[in-house]
């Protein structure tokens, strides 16, 4: 990675509602010249003037992710998950979590960034990667290994329990740490023999904060939706809920990070707000659809049934009967010679489907009789007066 350009430096990519992640990789501006040579090692030992720590604060402000772009994302995930009989959870971090330690960068500790949601993740290849070290290191038996291999797959053949990517279910707080080795000299540009009466060197790194809660789940990979493996789903979550809260996932696992403990009521709640999203997307489908109806029906028809059509949908007292609301329009002379012919001729019709057409009465007083009074009207419209 080389230093940036002046004009990227002045003029930097928005991070507030951006990809996290493409901003630490790719526009890191701590670079300074050091005896003819670009650099971000200086010879201080205050961590508030280190260059690369101060890189690593800068994306530690403020929550990444966009809410309703990880939200979309989690429910594209519950929903794979129960399609596929398979299950989703929802465990978080018991103290910091970390991973991608080991991706290149100027800082000299990388992070893993999902591509798309800008926010750190677990792919599912380290997940089942974990779970399979966890199973191997503590199988009790025999009939355990080769569960093991049935589940997870083994050399040539593919496993029975996929798991997918584990995302988290909010915007995350990211937090600054920092590793200080004692035995130096291990490079191949140090002369001297390694050892601890060397200066230590503090090595910043960007980590997830605890308390972060992450969705996983887990998948069946046969196509058969009808048969419901529940056994071998059981055996699996248990060994993940296991291998999460005992062996821990990512780097530094060996001092506590990485450890993941189930969270009940984070799920449950985020239950509830997929839900919500559920009926929210289902309802926009279905109010696009019947626009989309419409707008078909509506180009079937002449333009003056077209225009009646419109003010029928726009009429401010909805319970207000269409025939009459657009008799109002009539009196009010909106439409003129065969237009107004074929608006009486709409009139009639709607009026004799709903009942409402009327060229006789038995009343004593038929002025009174407003259903025949209407007919009596269209019927002069009609007409041509």
């Amino acid at each position: 990675m080389r230093p940036l350009h002046k004009a990227a430096v002045w003029n930097p990519h928005d991070r507030s509602d951006g990809h996290a992640g493409l901003w630490f990789d790719k526009f890191c501006n701590q670079w300074f010249r050091k005896d003819g040579a670009w650099t971000m090692t200086n010879d201080k030992v205050d961590n508030a003037e280190n260059p690369k720590l101060q890189w690593i604060n800068d994306v530690t402000g403020h929550p990444v992710g966009s809410s309703e772009e990880i939200e979309e994302y989690s429910l594209r995930v519950v929903r794979l998950a129960e399609k596929r009989n398979g299950r989703w959870f929802v465990f978080s971090t018991s103290w910091r979590f970390v991973t991608g330690l080991g991706r290149s960068h100027p800082v000299e500790n990388g992070f893993a960034w999902h591509s798309t949601l800008g926010t750190p993740y677990l792919p599912g290849s380290s997940i089942k990667g974990l779970v399979h070290a966890w199973v191997t290191l503590h199988a009790q038996s025999r009939s355990s290994c080769d569960e093991l291999g049935r589940l997870l797959g083994s050399p040539g053949a593919v496993g029975g329990v996929a798991f997918l990517d584990a995302i988290p279910i909010k915007p995350v707080t990211l937090e600054a740490d920092v590793m200080t080795p004692h035995y130096g000299g291990w490079t191949s540009k140090d002369r001297v023999l390694p050892g601890d009466w060397r200066s230590p060197t503090p090595i910043p790194f960007l980590t997830t904060a605890a308390a972060t809660p992450f969705l996983f789940a887990i998948a069946p990979t046969r196509t058969d939706r009808e048969q419901r493996p529940t056994a071998e789903l059981d055996t699996v979550s248990g060994w993940l809920r296991s291998a999460l809260a005992l062996a821990g996932a990512g780097a530094k696992t060996a001092v506590g990070y990485g450890r993941f403990e189930q969270d009940a009521t984070a799920q449950d709640e985020l239950r509830l707000r997929l839900h919500a999203r559920a009926q929210k997307i289902e309802k926009e489908v279905r109010d696009a659809r019947e626009v989309r109806q419409r707008e078909a029906c509506l180009a079937r028809l002449s333009p003056v049934e077209r225009e009646i059509e419109e003010l029928i949908a726009v009429r401010p007292n909805k319970s207000e009967s269409a025939f009459i609301f657009i008799m109002g329009h009539m009196q009010r002379n909106r439409w003129t010679g065969d237009a107004k012919v074929e608006a009486a001729t709409w009139l009639e019709t709607t009026m004799k489907r709903e009942n409402r057409w009327k060229e006789r009465s038995g009343a004593k007083n038929p002025a009174k009789d407003r259903t025949l009074q209407r007919t009596l009207l269209v019927k002069r419209w009609l007409a041509g007066e």
